[in-house]
């Protein structure tokens, strides 16, 4: 990477924190790296595990923290919170759980074994994770080239072997997980890639978060109503009372423009064939993307999602599936009759100016796809039949798998 190229990663992760937070972060590099150093000579319990996530109590590690916690009753397998707020969140729900930079959480952070993750070694505490053993439940199937397979946009920039300032600012990125949980041989090969790991370090088995997608309705209903927020329960309310719903999840896009807007969407049309039809029409978007609530309240049938909400334990009660480039495409397909529509109106942009893609997107996207807001409500008004022959094949090419979460925590015990 040359000078310029280098300076203009600094600019551009500097401009996307705030003054507080560049204080903050370099007074962690500070006495970070000598607490990681301490971290790499200090006795760890091999049976002491600890699970976080760098956006909160969701996605794999959450799921798999619950099964480890309340079906395999171990006991010492705790949470680690990066605020105070999500800490007190898990313990109402009676898990135990830590403040990352606690006595008891830095104390545990520094004895445990194994850290489980779903992103990087952040997600619990990477300067305390000098000698543990590293799984990663990863968040996502797909077909995009991330990590140090990225060669567009920041990505290809930040995951540079030789970029001086990603090893200081951002080591854990290269700090290789001793297990990757895949999903398929057709997905091992290209995480492979992704992570700079071999077959050893991959295991192919189902993500926790998508187990629930095979439960049967009452174990589902059951485990909703004990871990889940008055709002997502509310949400799943109006769901069943409705005719049909849809829901936008759209990929984030690097350039975080107001996409919303580029895609054309006239929600007062759109709402109005809503209402005729008694449909609801979801939006769950990317944490920092930028749609006036207030202005959203207006229409009866549209909803936009709290974006810290779980959405994973509403899926089964959705019926359409609006997306692009998303790995939450993916996801959905595992549920039997659930339809997907594909929404990729800047397919040409985003390939030129986000992420390169890893497998052909005609190819291994299939279904239905509209390229305008006027298609888009096209469908919707007539609704035109979202099946495709290639469902199976999908399914099969990115779900291929042998273990289960409960032989998951098997393969985890073997190699802690």
């Amino acid at each position: 990477m040359n000078l310029k190229a280098r300076f203009s990663l600094i600019s551009l992760m500097f401009k996307r924190r705030s003054i507080k937070e560049i204080v903050k972060k370099n007074i962690e590099i500070i006495w970070g790296y000598p607490l990681y150093v301490l971290s790499c000579i200090t006795p760890r319990n091999k049976k002491k595990w600890l699970v976080g996530s760098h956006v909160g109590f969701s996605g794999n590690p959450k799921y798999f923290f619950i099964y480890v916690v309340a079906e395999c009753k171990m006991k010492k397998c705790y949470w680690i919170a990066a605020t105070r707020a999500e800490e007190r969140k898990i313990r109402e729900l009676g898990f135990p759980a830590y403040y990352r930079w606690s006595i008891k959480g830095v104390f545990h952070s520094i004895t445990a074994g194994t850290y489980i993750y779903g992103f990087h070694l952040i997600d619990v505490n990477f300067w305390t994770s000098g000698g543990v053993k590293r799984i990663n439940l990863w968040h996502g199937v797909g077909i995009k080239n991330i990590e140090f397979k990225s060669t567009k946009g920041s990505a290809g920039k930040i995951y540079d072997e030789k970029n001086f300032f990603s090893r200081v600012y951002l080591p854990y990125l290269f700090k290789r997980p001793h297990l990757f949980l895949s999903t398929s041989p057709l997905m091992t090969e290209h995480f492979k890639q992704c992570f700079r790991i071999t077959d050893k370090e991959c295991i192919e088995g189902i993500y926790p978060r998508c187990d629930i997608f095979r439960w049967q309705s009452e174990k589902l209903k059951q485990f909703i109503y004990q871990y889940e927020s008055a709002e997502s329960l509310a949400l799943i309310e109006k769901l069943k009372k409705c005719r049909k719903s849809y829901l936008y999840m759209p990929t984030w896009r690097e350039t975080r423009e107001n996409f919303i807007v580029s895609a054309g969407f006239d929600f007062v049309l759109l709402n109005e064939i809503l209402k005729q039809r008694d449909d609801l029409f979801l939006l769950k978007l990317h944490p920092e993307s930028n749609l006036s609530m207030e202005e959203m309240s207006r229409y009866s049938n549209i909803l936009v999602l709290d974006k810290k909400i779980d959405i994973y334990p509403v899926l089964p009660f959705t019926d359409v599936l609006v997306t692009d480039y998303s790995s939450i495409y993916y996801d959905y397909l595992l549920m039997p009759g659930k339809e997907v529509l594909l929404f990729p109106f800047d397919y040409a942009e985003y390939i030129t100016a986000g992420r390169d893609l890893a497998f052909d997107f005609d190819k291994y996207t299939p279904g239905k796809r509209v390229y305008t807001f006027v298609e888009l409500l096209t469908v919707i008004r007539d609704e035109v039949s979202l099946q495709f022959d290639e469902r199976d094949w999908i399914v099969n090419q990115f779900w291929n798998y042998t273990y289960t979460v409960d032989s998951l925590v098997t393969k985890i015990k073997a190699l802690a």
